[in-house]
């Protein structure tokens, strides 16, 4: 009887832990923190499954990009009668529907009479649609909606009402749902991409569901297509890949027609994009855009139209027109994606839990881990196999939760886990790793091992010029201590600007900014260090005299070279002996900057990337163009720059060179030795070293006048040496 009551009492106590286990795991479920790992598993399903093929889309997209904002004369927001002219010429290209995902709210800022311009054209045509939205706030204890409409002469005289664009992300701040639209002032307005179909399928809006009626449906109408519901006012979008995956044309190749002329062509030659008659070639003719569904919006950074969807992350987000592409696209395939039942997942939970649990305590605890591990990757298996071969999203975090918490509940009643402390690396290894490196191994737990990862950041060499020279007047000594005191000094500036010491070549410093712990600035970081060295070494150069060194040593120069790009960095050696380094064609490039600045006088030399980089993050440094070369050892053409000093440092005689030098590159580059040669005479009398660029460019204004390079030249200078 005691045994049979002992039994009884086991038995409930399993229970509960069952019961425990559901009720934890409800509650879990429904937390923001869960549901977002929810979400980005559904995101991980969209990965694993890959792109679908849109081959036979009819959705064209054009992209109002930097590229068209470079090449259209008025820059960004463009006068609304260029937005005709894309209207137009759209049309000729039998384009069915025109949808523009921009917000036309404000007049035009250049002349008022192109917004009746454009408000014509729409109602010329009558296939455009525009953008407009309702602003939800809450101004007290009430809720306020401020209509963001289009202009009223663009409503008044366009044909077609205009789509919502407002899309409504998930709690990550993903979007991955597509409403149909939204009710206001008791009138429906539906979403750009309803009104893009309902104009491509020539669709009266009798034919369309209206918005709050028939939600007891699980489809909402849109003429022949049935739109799967989730919810009372949605459909998940089923995105078809990751961006590009529909053709993307720049706007300003549309508008590039015989009658407007872009920027390059004012500048260069003529080439009409869109329609070159005389040769039948272009947009028009190549029939990108006939009967298509046009939807016209923003790639620019400036006007922050992107959203982090599925195959995208919040770091690297979509356009915002791509997303009214996919949902387009989703209702045109009546390819839609389900969601689980609420009653059916917790009825799998209960079952999850109790099985979980029972199988425990019927056959312990390491078989039950092993159950554990089995029946994780088996059911996120299945919920991976519901949604490519069935397209519909089952909750996986939930029961992974029960299989989870059922077996930590069983272990932890039947037996009491003893916690071990982990050993952590230090000291050893300080020698050869950076400090930084080994805090960052002793946190993590891991013993270094060989083996190195692709780092985007920028690598620093620098020399001292004609250091042979120095070995030989100095005695051995007298070399340690002056390169001891020399190296000390340039080390502490780039150590105290970030970045990591690689190794000593002799006189060589060999460094990189942006690892092991990366550094947002690291381009410009390493060009301000370069100049602090420059300042710091002309310091020593006083000091040296002072001392009593030999004119060589207080005359001394040193050249540095740098390129940002990506590079493997980590430990690499043997197997016993190995050091934390970079390697790479662009840590070869960075040291063939170095050696190239001899070639154009100058004391720091560095790439186009790493000048681009260094003044995205701010304009300390004062650079100036040498040359497009092809360096030794690469076939690439690669532009090249000079750090000219520091900003805040630099002279007006600086400026006034650097200016005088710019247009004699420009006359360069154009093959006007005599215009060029003038530029750089004028800029000779500035330089500051009697051997500098401007004399080295006079020289070569000369060579090329004698020796013609033809028409075809690209400006690119081949380097035969290092």
């Amino acid at each position: 009887m005691a045994i049979k009551n002992r039994r009884k009492k086991n038995w409930w106590v399993y229970l509960l832990i069952t019961f425990g286990t559901f009720i934890l795991s409800l509650f879990l479920s429904l937390t923001e923190f869960v549901q977002k790992i929810e979400y980005s598993i559904r995101d991980q399903f969209f990965e694993i499954r890959g792109p679908l093929s849109v081959e036979n889309s009819p959705v064209v997209l054009v992209a109002i990009s930097e590229q068209a904002d470079s090449e259209i004369p008025q820059k960004w927001p463009w006068p609304t009668s260029i937005h005709a002219r894309l209207v137009e010429n759209l049309n000729k290209a039998e384009a069915k529907a025109i949808v523009f995902d921009v917000l036309f709210t404000q007049g035009d800022e250049f002349n008022p009479v192109n917004d009746t311009l454009f408000a014509n054209t729409l109602k010329e045509y009558g296939n455009v649609v525009l953008a407009g939205d309702v602003e939800r706030s809450n101004t007290g204890n009430a809720d306020q909606s401020i209509p963001i409409f289009p202009l009223n002469i663009l409503r008044d005289r366009n044909p077609n009402n205009f789509g919502f664009v407002k899309t409504i992300p998930d709690l990550d701040g993903f979007v991955r749902s597509y409403t149909f639209g939204t009710k206001y002032l008791e009138n429906d307005y539906y979403m750009l991409g309803i009104e893009a179909l309902r104009l491509y399928s020539e669709l009266e809006y009798s034919e369309i569901d209206r918005l709050g009626v028939n939600l007891d449906d699980n489809y909402f109408t849109l003429g022949d297509y049935s739109i799967l519901r989730e919810g009372d006012n949605r459909f998940i979008i089923n995105y078809y890949g990751p961006e590009n995956m529909f053709p993307v044309i720049s706007y300003e190749e549309v508008i590039d027609d015989p009658d407007y002329t872009t920027v390059m062509e004012a500048e260069a030659f003529e080439i009409n994009s869109f329609a070159d008659p005389d040769f039948e070639m272009g947009l028009l003719y190549d029939e990108v855009f006939k009967d298509k569904i046009v939807i016209i919006g923003s790639t620019m950074p400036v006007l922050q139209d992107f959203h982090a969807t599925p195959f995208t992350t919040a770091d690297l987000p979509r356009p915002g027109f791509e997303i009214h592409a996919h949902a387009i696209q989703t209702i045109l395939d009546g390819n839609y994606i389900r969601e689980q039942g609420g009653f059916f997942r917790l009825v799998l939970m209960i079952v999850l839990a109790f099985v979980i649990v029972f199988f425990n305590r019927t056959f312990g605890a390491s078989w039950g881990f092993a159950a554990m591990v089995i029946s994780m990757g088996l059911y996120y298996f299945i919920a991976l196999q519901f949604f490519l071969q069935l397209q519909v999203f089952v909750s996986v975090s939930s029961q992974i939760m029960i299989i989870f918490f059922g077996q930590v509940g069983t272990v932890g009643y039947e037996y009491v886990n003893e916690e071990r402390e982990k050993r952590r690396i230090k000291g050893m290894f300080s020698s050869y790793v950076s400090p930084t490196l080994v805090d960052q191994m002793i946190e993590s737990g891991e013993e270094p091992k060989l083996g190195g990862d692709d780092t985007y950041m920028t690598a620093f060499f620098s020399d001292i010029v004609s250091f042979s020279t120095f070995s030989e007047r100095l005695e051995p000594k007298q070399l340690v201590t002056l390169i001891n005191e020399y190296l000390t000094a340039m080390t502490d500036i780039i150590n105290d600007q970030g970045g990591t010491l690689d190794k000593f070549i002799g006189d060589a410093i060999v460094a990189f900014f942006g690892a092991p712990v990366f550094i947002e600035d690291h381009a410009l970081r390493a060009c301000i260090s370069s100049q602090l060295m420059e300042k710091k070494l002309e310091e020593l150069r006083v000091k040296w005299k002072k001392d009593n060194w030999p004119e060589i040593v207080w005359r001394m120069q040193h050249r540095m070279g740098m390129n940002t790009g990506v590079m493997v960095t980590g430990n690499m050696g043997s197997e016993r002996r190995f050091n934390y380094t970079m390697m790479g064609d662009n840590v070869n490039l960075a040291a063939r900057c170095e050696s190239g600045a001899k070639a154009y006088n100058v004391f720091t030399m560095v790439t186009e990337s790493t000048k681009n980089d260094a003044e995205a993050k701010g304009d300390d440094c004062l650079f100036r163009k040498l040359d497009t070369i092809v360096v030794k050892g690469r076939y690439q053409p690669v532009t090249m720059y000079e750090i000219a000093g520091l900003r805040s440092d630099a002279s007006q005689d600086l400026f006034e060179c650097i200016g005088l030098y710019e247009q004699g590159m420009e006359a360069y580059f154009n093959q006007q030795w005599d215009s060029a040669k003038s530029f750089f005479q004028q800029s000779l009398a500035l330089e500051r070293y009697q051997k500098n660029p401007s004399r080295i460019f006079i020289e070569r204004c000369e060579w090329m006048e004698a020796n013609p390079p033809g028409r075809d030249w690209d400006g690119v200078f081949v380097m035969k040496t290092k």
